[in-house]
């Protein structure tokens, strides 16, 4: 238990980059070693791992999509997740506008790029869905690297965050397409890529490491959406490769989409139950509620403001 409290490990999902920076920023200023937790960030070689890694215990707290939170439990690796860093960031098909592709019927001939096995089976279940030949599109696994695979002419479209790979487009003076994977899915929101802080469940054994985390993460992610220019200074002081212009537009895209509370939003997880029992990722047996817990959050929002009332209870007085 020692051990765990000087030096908890945290995971990122992928290459550090402006979507984590609340935990940068919280480490940057102290508010993790103001509740005791000395936080060592790491970066995956293969993102698609993370959960692998988090659900055998070989690290304290991992940064993953919901769709993967709930696949890693129906495949019994006892994670959990304890809160959220990014609330739905549109996922999508992103494609040069010069590829023809704006509705989803037009990847018939084309080759479309997905991340992992989730994302083929999303385009899949929808061209089945859209009465599509499976045998007239091509699918490539290509990783997080769409835009680099439609610079080079890998794919024609390809799985993407509204945030960051359409961003890269845009950056390269290019005109995008952008089809929500969510809109065609009919979920009306995109659950299933929101990014969530998850742990394996033998960390529940230390609730002081994880209400710690949590305090310390929450007033990272309030100082950097109410101090976005500070807290892009700090992330580039952390990672000084992102100190660009580019990095720049899309730490600014991605502040709507960064949780000041950090909560699980519990129709969001019903939503992802039900999208991932219809593609058969979990039976229906599978109890969703088991993939979160708001337990350890905190029970008011951090604030650097000292209250003027101590409730409006009137027990109190």
């Amino acid at each position: 238990m020692s051990t765990l409290k000087t030096r908890t490990t945290l995971l990122l999902n992928w290459y550090a980059n402006p979507y984590h920076a609340p935990i940068f920023v919280a480490k940057a200023l102290g508010f993790y070693e103001h509740e005791k937790i000395n936080l060592a960030i790491l970066e995956p070689t293969d993102p698609s791992d993370v959960t692998e890694i988090v659900g055998l215990g070989n690290v304290n707290i991992g940064v993953k999509a919901m769709i993967h939170t709930v696949a890693a439990r129906a495949k019994g690796y006892n994670v959990t997740s304890i809160g959220t860093l990014l609330d739905e960031p549109p996922t999508g098909l992103i494609s040069l506008k010069s590829a023809g592709i704006h509705t989803f019927k037009d990847i018939r001939g084309k080759r479309v790029g997905y991340i992992g096995e989730f994302g083929k089976k999303i385009i899949d279940d929808l061209a089945t869905l859209a009465g599509i030949d499976p045998e007239s599109y091509e699918t490539i696994r290509i990783g997080m690297n769409v835009t680099d695979a439609i610079c080079r002419d890998i794919i024609d479209t390809g799985i993407g965050f509204i945030n960051f790979q359409k961003v890269e487009l845009e950056y390269l003076n290019s005109e995008v397409n952008f089809l929500r994977l969510d809109q065609l899915a009919g979920l009306g929101c995109c659950c299933f890529c929101s990014v969530q802080y998850i742990i394996p469940d033998e960390m529940l054994q230390y609730p002081e490491i994880i209400t710690g985390f949590l305090n310390a993460t929450q007033r990272g992610a309030a100082y950097t959406t109410e101090n976005p220019d500070d807290a892009f200074e700090l992330l580039c002081q952390a990672k000084p490769q992102l100190r660009s212009e580019l990095y720049k537009k899309i730490f600014i895209r991605t502040l709507p989409f960064f949780s000041r509370n950090l909560l699980n939003i519990e129709k969001d997880w019903h939503k992802v139950g039900l999208y991932t029992k219809h593609l058969n990722i979990i039976d229906q047996h599978f109890d969703i509620q088991t993939c979160y817990t708001n337990q350890y959050l905190p029970k008011t929002p951090h604030s650097e403001i000292d209250a003027i009332a101590c409730c409006i209870d009137k027990t109190c007085a």
